[in-house]
C-alpha cells in the first residue's frame, strides 16, 4: 500500500473513532441528564458505621420488639455477636437494599430496572408498569413493581418471607412487611435520593421512613464479592444463632483443629 493511502485509511479510522468517542460521550450526557435514567454506577453518600449497619435504635417498636432489639444491644456492649445474613453470607433482603456496602450498579432494560450490589451481593429486578402477582412467593427481598410519579421511581415491595432483619441491630421484620420507596435523580444527575417508608403490623405500631442517598461513580466497575463459601464451623463459632436461617447452608466441619474434606449441606436452613 502506497504511503499516501496508508495515511488516508489512518486518517479514515481515527475519523470514525472520534466520532463513536463523540457519540459516546453524547449519549452518556443524556443519560446524565434524563430524570428518569439511573443508569450507571453508584455508591452510598454516607458510609458511617451507624448508616451501613444500623437502621436506628428509636423505631416505633411493640413492646416485644423493643425487648428483642435491647438484647442485641446487651450482647454488643458485652462484646459478642449475634449472627446475621451479613456475617454469615446468607440473602440479606431488606438490608442489602438499604445498606449497600460497595458500589451498586443499575440497569433499565425494558419494563424493568435491575439493580446489582457489589456487597452484599444482591440482584434485584424492579417490574415497571405492573401489578403484583395474585399469589406471590414469598423470598428474602419480596417482589418489587415500580411507576413514574413524575420523574420519581415508585417502587412498591411485598412477598417478604419473614427470614431476615432490617439491620445489624436485629431490627426484625415479617412476612408482612411492606416497603415503599421513592427514587429520585438530582439536576446534576450525580446523586440518587432513596425515602423508604417501612410497614410492618406485626413488629411496629405504626410506618417509619429512613432516606438514603447515593453518588454516581462513573467508571467504576462491580468487583468480585467473595463472601466465604462451606467455611470451617469454628469461623462462626462466636456467633450466637438467633435463627437458623442465618447458619450457612454448607459447612466443613472441625475436629482436633483440622477442617474435614468432606462439605455438610443443610437444606433446611435455605
Amino acid at each position: 500500500m502506497r504511503l499516501a493511502s496508508r495515511i488516508g485509511t489512518r486518517r479514515l479510522v481515527a475519523s470514525v473513532a472520534g466520532l463513536l468517542l463523540a457519540q459516546a460521550s453524547i449519549s452518556a450526557a443524556s443519560a446524565a441528564n434524563d430524570p428518569r435514567n439511573f443508569e450507571g454506577t453508584w455508591h452510598r453518600a454516607d458510609n458511617s458505621f451507624t448508616s451501613l449497619f444500623i437502621l436506628g435504635i428509636d423505631l416505633p417498636y411493640k413492646p416485644e420488639t423493643q425487648n428483642h432489639v435491647s438484647d442485641y444491644l446487651e450482647w454488643f456492649k458485652e462484646g459478642r455477636s449475634k449472627a446475621s445474613a451479613h456475617l454469615t453470607c446468607r440473602p440479606t433482603g431488606v438490608q442489602g437494599v438499604t445498606a449497600t456496602k460497595e458500589a451498586v450498579l443499575f440497569l433499565q432494560p425494558p419494563g424493568q430496572l435491575i439493580m446489582i450490589s457489589q456487597e452484599d451481593r444482591e440482584v434485584r429486578h424492579v417490574y415497571l408498569d405492573q401489578s403484583h402477582p395474585k399469589n406471590v412467593k414469598p423470598t428474602y427481598s419480596g417482589h418489587s413493581i415500580g411507576h413514574w410519579d413524575g420523574d420519581t421511581l415508585v417502587v412498591d415491595t411485598i412477598g417478604y418471607n419473614g427470614k431476615g432483619q432490617l439491620d445489624e441491630i436485629g431490627n426484625p421484620n415479617s412476612d408482612q412487611l411492606h416497603v415503599v420507596e421513592r427514587w429520585s435523580k438530582s439536576a446534576d444527575g450525580n446523586t440518587l435520593t432513596a425515602e423508604f417508608t417501612f410497614t410492618d403490623p406485626v413488629y411496629y405500631t405504626k410506618s417509619f421512613t429512613k432516606t438514603r442517598q447515593w453518588r454516581r461513580t462513573s467508571g467504576a466497575r462491580i468487583a468480585d464479592y467473595d463472601c466465604g463459601e462451606n467455611p470451617r464451623t469454628d469461623d462462626f463459632a462466636y456467633l450466637h444463632f438467633v435463627n437458623d436461617w442465618f447458619k450457612p447452608v454448607c459447612v466443613r466441619e472441625v475436629k482436633n483443629g483440622a477442617a474435614a474434606d468432606k462439605v455438610v449441606c443443610d437444606a433446611a436452613t435455605k
